[in-house]
C-alpha cells in the first residue's frame, strides 16, 4: 500500500514534533505525490539538516525540498563571523579525516564558505557536515574541489562503485545504472525508497578516485514483471 499525501504529511509532522532539538511549531510540511516541502524557521542548520532526515525517513517520500531558514533564538548569543570561522577551522583540524586537505574557510553573515581541496570526494562532504556543527552557521556553501592522489581508470571506479552495490542489502544492482566520465559518477534508475537512495549513494561517495557525484535515481516500488 501506498501512503497519501496526508499520511507522509502527519507522519513527517510527528516526526518533527517527537525530534526536541527542532521547534516544529515552526515548520510548515506539504506533499505534493510524495514531494515534500519544507518552510519556516529552525533554531541550528544543524536542526535544519535533521528536518530533511526526518522527511527522508518515511515510507513514499521521493523528494525534499528544504527551504528552512535558520534563526537563533533571541537567547541565544550568536558568535561574530570571524569566532565562526575559527570554530569551523579548529573542528576541520581536529578531524583526522581531513588530513592531507587544503580547506580554506570564509564566513559573511553566518554563511560559512569552503574553499581549496581534498583527495577524496566523501571528504568534501565530510567538511560541510563538521562545518555546520559551529554555532552561529545559517548555511554552507561547498565550493572544495576534489582533486584524487592517485589516477583511477573510469571502468576500474565503475567496478568498485558496482561491487560496492552489490553487497547491499537495500539495493537492487538490476534497477541500478552506472556511468563514470572522468572520474564524475552518475547514478540512474530506481530504488525502493530513501534508505536504498542513500545506500547508493554512498556507495559512489566513498569510492576512490570519485570527483562527483550525480544522483537521478528515482523512488518508487520495484516491480518485477512475472517470467
Amino acid at each position: 500500500m501506498v501512503l497519501s499525501d496526508e499520511e507522509i504529511k502527519k507522519r513527517i509532522v510527528d516526526d518533527l514534533y517527537w525530534d526536541a532539538s527542532i521547534d516544529a511549531s515552526k515548520v510548515e510540511v506539504t506533499v505534493d505525490n510524495g514531494w515534500v516541502t519544507l518552510n519556516g524557521m529552525v533554531p541550528s542548520y544543524a536542526a535544519r539538516a535533521r528536518a530533511t532526515d526526518a522527511a527522508c525517513r518515511i515510507l513514499d517520500v521521493i523528494e525534499v525540498d528544504n527551504n528552512l531558514l535558520v534563526r537563533y533564538p533571541p537567547e541565544v548569543s550568536v558568535p561574530a563571523d570571524a569566532d565562526i570561522k575559527q570554530s569551523v577551522l579548529y573542528n576541520l583540524v581536529a578531524d583526522p579525516d581531513m588530513d592531507n586537505s587544503d580547506i580554506r574557510v570564509s564566513v559573511r553573515a553566518g554563511i560559512v564558505i569552503l574553499e581549496g581541496s581534498v583527495d577524496e570526494y566523501w571528504k568534501k562532504n565530510e567538511a560541510g557536515r563538521i562545518a555546520y556543527r559551529a554555532r552561529g552557521v545559517i548555511d554552507i556553501v561547498n565550493e572544495l574541489a576534489v582533486v584524487p592522489t592517485l589516477s583511477i581508470a573510469d571502468r576500474m571506479i565503475a567496478d568498485d562503485v558496482l561491487a560496492a552495490l552489490e553487497r547491499s542489502a537495500r539495493v537492487d544492482v538490476e534497477e541500478v545504472t552506472i556511468e563514470v566520465v572522468d572520474g564524475i559518477v552518475t547514478l540512474s534508475g530506481r530504488v525502493p525508497d530513501w534508505s536504498a537512495r542513500r545506500a547508493a549513494v554512498d556507495a559512489a561517495e566513498f569510492t576512490g578516485g570519485v570527483v562527483d557525484v550525480i544522483d537521478r535515481l528515482a523512488i518508487g516500488r520495484l516491480m518485477r514483471v512475472a517470467p
